[in-house]
């Protein structure tokens, strides 16, 4: 993707690279409490209406927060929009040439090949009864199985993530590049960073509208999230955070008071969002404990919360300055950051391993039902003790023997066409990072 040069005058500097450990605690956070809520909605502490009749929870305190805890989902897009945007933002503010669209092949390898893996697995032993030609082995390889859903996949049912994830990460870089001239055009380094917010307001309405457009053709609330236009709006707060990450690191005068509030009062921030994950787990207008929000009041009202509470738990993780006690204590301890490493997997196993446990013995000699049918099982802490033991389990291996080797690989073609290009020593290597704590920044993610 070819960019215009870089006006006479305009910085070229580029700041390292940065993440925060506390960032990747939340990662580790929401992939646990994702897993708790996917617990009780197969264990029936979480009600639903999805069978045909309406099937209330197991319990009513239970179901109250577990059916809450899916708005953590939205925290998984806000990071996807500040940590995909971010190295783009730092071109664009800087003057400098966008990075390049092979760095794409990194996070490919890190997502793609876990995923297969898995689906794999689960085409043979859940749904090798169920296949009806080429187009359904085919459909879930190359991530279309959200458009054309078909039935439930068994093993499968929360995957839609990994397309949406895919599209925007190919969106990210067209919308920088849609954006650099304009953006160029501002004097300084506060007016590029305006001008490349542009598409976030669009953005927003956009995701607004497929909320109005799913209800009026009534494609079902499924079609809300699995396409990705219903998380326009949490990808939107991602790359804003991004952009004015970028403009603090350049231009310190001009840090943002959302970053000096967030740096002064951290604590006030996660406050902020636990308010919000308690408003979503009461449900206006919907019905406590239930796994569907059936309402456009409610859908408008999960809209706003969801993105209320990603932006509340991201900011005071990366604002410059902001730190305290709980942050370190809930976001930086070790199992969280272990966690946190092989989240992904642990995401993409969970039902897997509850279609094993649940009906292990029709894996061989039965036809294995879709996981709705499977309710009242087990007893849900020896379910959510299972499904996390296992998750874990496939997780490291593959995290270990797939993921980390296939990384490691693409760093080094990476490396070889950077010094092919020139633009790497060729005796540069790649040192391995250090940890850091929770306020400080460092390498890559």
């Amino acid at each position: 993707m070819s960019v215009p040069t870089a006006p006479q005058g305009v910085a070229t500097a580029v700041p390292a690279k940065t993440h925060w450990l506390g960032v990747d605690g939340l990662r580790g956070v929401a992939a646990l409490a994702l897993l708790t809520t996917h617990v009780a909605m197969v264990q029936g502490l979480v009600g639903t209406k999805q069978t045909g009749s309406k099937m209330a929870p197991t319990n009513f305190i239970g179901g109250f927060f577990t059916s809450g805890f899916q708005i953590f989902a939205g925290v998984f897009f806000v990071m996807t929009g500040l940590l995909i945007f971010r190295p783009y933002a730092r071109a664009v503010i800087t003057g400098g040439p966008l990075p390049r669209t092979s760095n794409f092949l990194k996070r490919a390898l890190r997502i793609l090949p876990a995923y297969w893996l898995m689906y794999l697995v689960c085409l043979v032993t859940l749904n090798r009864d169920n296949i009806t030609g080429v187009w359904y082995v085919i459909r879930p390889i190359v991530l279309l199985q959200v458009y054309d859903w078909g039935g439930w996949i068994n093993g499968l049912e929360i995957t839609w993530t990994v397309p949406d994830m895919i599209q925007f990460y190919l969106a990210m870089p067209i919308l920088a590049w849609a954006c650099y001239r304009y953006a160029l055009r501002g004097a300084t380094p506060k007016a590029r960073a305006y001008r490349l917010m542009l598409p976030l307001p669009f953005m927003f309405g956009i995701g607004f509208a497929w909320l109005f457009f799913v209800k009026a053709t009534d494609m079902g609330t499924r079609a809300l999230f699995w396409w990705p236009m219903g998380l326009l709006p949490e990808v939107g707060i991602g790359m804003g955070i991004a952009v004015l990450l970028t403009l603090q690191q350049i231009s310190p005068r001009d840090n943002p008071k959302i970053f000096k509030a967030a740096a002064r009062h951290p604590n006030m921030f996660l406050l902020a969002a636990l308010a919000a994950l308690i408003i979503n787990c009461a449900r206006p207008f919907s019905e406590i404990g239930m796994d569907d929000i059936y309402t456009v009041d409610g859908l408008v009202l999960f809209y706003i919360l969801l993105a209320a509470f990603g932006a509340c738990l991201v900011l005071p993780l990366v604002a410059p300055g902001a730190s305290s006690r709980f942050i370190k204590v809930v976001f930086t301890n070790k199992p969280i950051l272990f966690l946190s490493k092989i989240s992904y997997c642990v995401y993409l196993w969970q039902f897997a391993v509850m279609h094993f446990f649940l009906q292990h013995d029709r894996l061989v000699n039965g036809h294995p039902q879709p996981i709705v049918f499977l309710r009242y099982g087990a007893a849900f802490w020896t379910l959510e003790l299972v499904t996390l033991a296992g998750s874990m389990l496939f997780a490291t291996l593959s995290f270990y023997l797939l993921e980390k080797p296939l990384m490691a690989w693409g760093e080094r073609v990476l490396d070889r066409r950077a010094v092919r290009r020139g633009e790497l020593p060729p005796s540069q290597e790649r040192l391995p990072a250090k940890r850091v704590p929770a306020s400080v920044e460092s390498t890559p993610i």
